[in-house]
């Protein structure tokens, strides 16, 4: 059994009219040395039947299509990758976004270049429309693990699995948690960075993430227990550094953010039990935090605050940051 370089893990959910394109993102990579795992979580639509004509007529032995009759959930079929996958590197794909076809062999020269772990790039976000526009959020460099960390919990690192390549020895007991359903990306990022010796992020955008706009509107809204035991995997996955005072401060940022973030699909969902959950978010966002998240990400703070005191206010204000930053 061969051991290619690196496995691609892609989750197919009711992207029929897309998968084939993002497939194909895949094959044309300049670096050949790769399976691609293409896992189908029951997905209602034609999916599996367009997968597997394309994988039949295109006789690529580097494909192994995964075809789940029930739907799993993401994180449920993204471990069942894990578990399948025979690469010394893992990096992730969704099924209606693209690579640039120098996605792994740039991702792999950073990460030879300096012996790193982990290594990140930036990404474009594709509108309906054809509009374009590469969005960055790390600085380019090189960090340590610990960095990296301290880093995602302040949301200063993306939480994405998908614009990273990971080494894989990094996940042998890292899966992603099933018990919650938003997020789940950012635990297993977290478990990464707490591992690694160091992270790179790539000044490049080499990942093409389609707008969904539907998908801004939020119409399901999160329990906030799951935001509860988020929370709790973050702060497991971050490991020794969330004891420290700097982590501590982080922690408290992403305490912060999540609870927010949590609030924000309630205020515009519309749905009943919409006012219960902001209710709870702001009970669960203490003033000591808020206070603390001021001081180390001045607009986390003053959006805690802001929604503490003045929920609609900070609808309003909110409603301004998507459309401004998603060009909607």
């Amino acid at each position: 059994m061969s051991t290619p370089r690196t496995s691609i893990v892609m989750p197919v959910y009711n992207t029929a009219a897309r998968v084939v394109g993002a497939i194909r993102s895949v094959l044309a990579q300049t670096d050949p040395d790769f399976e691609l795992l293409v896992m189908i979580d029951g997905s209602p639509d034609e999916s599996s039947a367009v997968v597997a004509d394309f994988v039949a007529a295109e006789g690529d032995e580097r494909i192994r299509v995964f075809d789940n009759p029930r739907n799993q959930g993401v994180s449920a079929v993204r471990n069942q990758a894990l578990d399948a996958a025979r690469g010394r590197w893992i990096s992730f794909i969704d099924s209606d976004d693209r690579y640039r076809p120098n996605f792994l062999s740039t991702l792999h020269a950073f990460a030879e270049a300096h012996e790193a772990d982990v290594v990140a790039c930036g990404h474009t976000l594709v509108h309906a429309t054809g509009e374009n526009r590469d969005r960055f959020r790390t600085p380019a460099g090189v960090y340590t693990g610990e960095q990296a960390v301290l880093g995602l919990l302040a949301d200063r690192f993306t939480p994405y699995v998908w614009d990273k390549l990971v080494r894989a020895s990094l996940l042998d007991d890292v899966r992603f948690p099933e018990d919650i359903h938003r997020a789940e990306d950012a635990v297993t990022c977290m478990a990464a960075y707490a591992r690694a010796r160091r992270a790179v992020v790539v000044a490049t955008s080499l990942y093409e993430y389609t707008v969904d706009p539907g998908s801004l509107t939020w119409g399901k809204v999160t329990p906030v227990e799951q935001s509860d035991r988020l929370m709790d995997h973050l702060r497991q996955a971050a490991g020794k550094t969330v004891t420290t005072p700097s982590g501590r401060r982080a922690y408290d940022v992403s305490w912060v953010l999540t609870y927010l973030n949590n609030a924000q699909q309630a205020l515009f969902s519309g749905r009943e039990e919409g006012a219960g959950v902001i209710r709870a978010c702001r009970r669960r966002i203490e003033w000591a935090q808020v206070l603390r998240a001021m001081r180390a990400r001045p607009v986390f703070g003053a959006a805690g605050f802001l929604l503490k005191t003045s929920p609609a206010l900070y609808r309003t204000l909110y409603g301004a940051y998507v459309k401004r930053s998603y060009g909607l």
